[in-house]
């Protein structure tokens, strides 16, 4: 699972799959070197001209977690300190080589709730073209 595909999935765990998702972490080594801190970020877009323009800030809490020397790092939106500590403890031991055990199980959750993700997504994409309607205005053309 690549970076951007961890962030993606933790930002839509519920709080209760989060919990289960630090409960992974309690025998395992980690050093929080960054606690939860929030603060804002520049929200910037390009329009259709590709010119870039700056939105306004977004609320992120960011964080910082070693181990065995290798550092995790966590940004999320909102006031959010339990889910940058889950990110970042993510992060750093999918880093860290020399925990193999606790990195198969947190890939074999992350995959899980992936899937869980994608089956929800992919119900409510069956939903939304239930009701799509077919306006042929000219029979035949």
């Amino acid at each position: 699972m690549i970076s951007s595909d961890l962030t993606i999935v933790l930002h839509s765990m519920d709080d209760q799959k989060i919990d289960e998702l630090l409960q992974l972490f309690t025998d395992v080594e980690l050093t929080v070197s960054l606690p939860p801190r929030t603060g804002l970020v520049m929200l910037t877009v390009q329009d259709s001209l590709a010119t870039a323009f700056h939105v306004g800030e977004v609320l992120v809490t960011e964080a910082r977690v070693l181990c065995h020397g290798s550092e995790g790092y966590g940004l999320v939106a909102g006031d959010a300190p339990r889910r940058a500590l889950a990110r970042a403890a993510a992060d750093a031991v999918l880093r860290c080589p020399e925990a193999p055990g606790i990195r198969q199980a947190l890939q074999s959750l992350l995959h899980e709730e992936e899937l869980r993700q994608n089956k929800r997504q992919a119900d409510q994409a069956a939903l939304v073209a239930a009701t799509k309607v077919n306006f042929d205005l000219m029979p035949g053309a």
